[in-house]
């Protein structure tokens, strides 16, 4: 009876601490079925952000279905490895795209790592879009009370 006490009392014991950080990393990060790489190409503007994020991104289809990622001086080409999920091709950088509204005009993206995430809009900034993505990334880890709104957002492209 002992031993199986023993046994009982180290299955219960919670596991390593875990640094939280902006996300959770024991919580899935899961990509949207919805994602149509180019539906998604254009120009976004973030709304909210988590870490450093570039108010203005855009994003391109190049040759091969290659999603190219321009977000201030620095850009990337990504391949699509699954719904949402986009590897950098030169680097190992994974980004997901945990959601986007019927119309692509709101989005909610984030880094594999766990460094950034943001909320980008490109049809107005509607509330309930922005709640929805916010609701999208809470549900994937990620640490929605130090969510931040990204000044200049609502400026158009001159």
């Amino acid at each position: 009876m002992a031993g199986l006490l023993l046994v009982a009392a180290c299955a219960a014991t919670p596991p390593a601490d875990v640094e939280i950080g902006l996300r959770n990393p024991t919580v899935t990060l899961a990509g949207t079925t919805r994602f149509d790489a180019a539906r998604f190409a254009g120009e976004w503007r973030s709304v909210a952000c988590l870490g450093h994020c570039d108010a203005r991104v855009r994003y391109a289809v190049g040759p091969g279905g290659v999603l190219l990622r321009e977000a201030g001086e620095t850009r990337s080409a990504y391949r699509v490895s699954a719904p949402g999920v986009l590897r950098e091709i030169d680097g190992d950088g994974v980004l997901v795209v945990m959601w986007v509204d019927e119309g692509f005009r709101t989005a909610a993206l984030g880094d594999a790592d766990g460094r950034w995430a943001a909320i980008l809009d490109r049809g107005g900034g509607a509330a309930d879009r922005t709640r929805a993505a916010t609701e999208v990334l809470d549900f994937n880890g990620w640490d929605v009370t130090r969510l931040r709104r990204v000044e200049g957002w609502q400026e158009r492209r001159q």
